[in-house]
């Protein structure tokens, strides 16, 4: 599988948001409400989000939330289950030494993210009477060998 990560532009904001209102995403988001293209200009131009668009073969299947250091990955539902989430991550968190998410105890992703080396914190909230959990992901150094010739 060949994915790409480029920046989020303007006119990727009606996929956006087609990705963003479907009901399957919006279950498992701390914010569910559902936007308008014209709310989402104003949200872009006001915040100008450091967000990626996630393509496969030129063809978008994603996109690729970023805060700081917290990270959410949202996929087409017409591209679900195929590996593309943790491809995006596995690329994007290469480069990264750190990075958290929150997630929904109950969201089947939770698994990708304990695979990918997530590990919960002890940082919970209650939204929608679910138990949303922090998790942080901390980049191990691989010990180098010792090499000794006599």
């Amino acid at each position: 599988m060949v994915i790409n990560l480029r920046k989020l532009e303007r006119e990727d904001l009606p996929f956006l948001l087609e990705v963003r209102n479907n009901i399957l995403t919006r279950i498992n988001l701390e914010n569910d409400s559902i936007f308008t293209l014209d709310e989402c200009k104003v949200w872009f131009n006001d915040t100008l989000p450091e967000w990626y668009i996630i393509e496969s073969y030129n063809t978008k299947v994603g996109y690729l939330r970023t805060n700081g250091d917290e990270i959410g990955c949202d996929i087409h539902p017409n591209h679900r289950r195929k590996g593309y989430a943790r491809e995006a991550y596995n690329l994007f968190l290469k480069e990264k030494n750190y990075a958290s998410l929150w997630v929904f105890e109950d969201n089947f992703a939770k698994i990708l993210y304990t695979d990918l080396g997530f590990i919960e914190t002890e940082k919970i909230k209650l939204i929608r009477n679910r138990k949303y959990v922090q998790m942080e992901y901390t980049k191990t150094k691989k010990k180098s060998r010792l090499i000794s010739r006599i």
